[in-house]
């Protein structure tokens, strides 16, 4: 899997390498959450982990520090050959 993009991270101004260490860390533990029924869940600035034990809403077992945005995760190819988010 390719975790990070070039000329996105170009344009940013950000070291691709850095970008690919933070993305592959945040994928494995996401994979390690997904195993045991945990769902990383960001949402208007703030995060969780969440638990869905049957009863009606997820379970908030943990909150998660940093900066956060939901939505649907939509992207599109722009006018400049770069990849954007809504």
């Amino acid at each position: 899997m390719k975790y990070s993009n070039f000329d996105e991270c170009d344009a940013a101004g950000l070291d691709t390498k850095e970008v690919e260490r933070i993305a592959r860390g945040i994928s494995r533990y996401t994979k390690q959450a997904q195993k045991l029924g945990i769902q990383v869940f960001g949402g208007t600035g703030s995060g969780s982990l969440r638990f869905d034990d049957g009863n009606g809403g997820r379970l908030v077992v943990a909150d998660l520090d940093g900066n956060f945005d939901g939505g649907d995760g939509g992207t599109v190819d722009s006018g400049d050959g770069l990849l954007r988010g809504e």
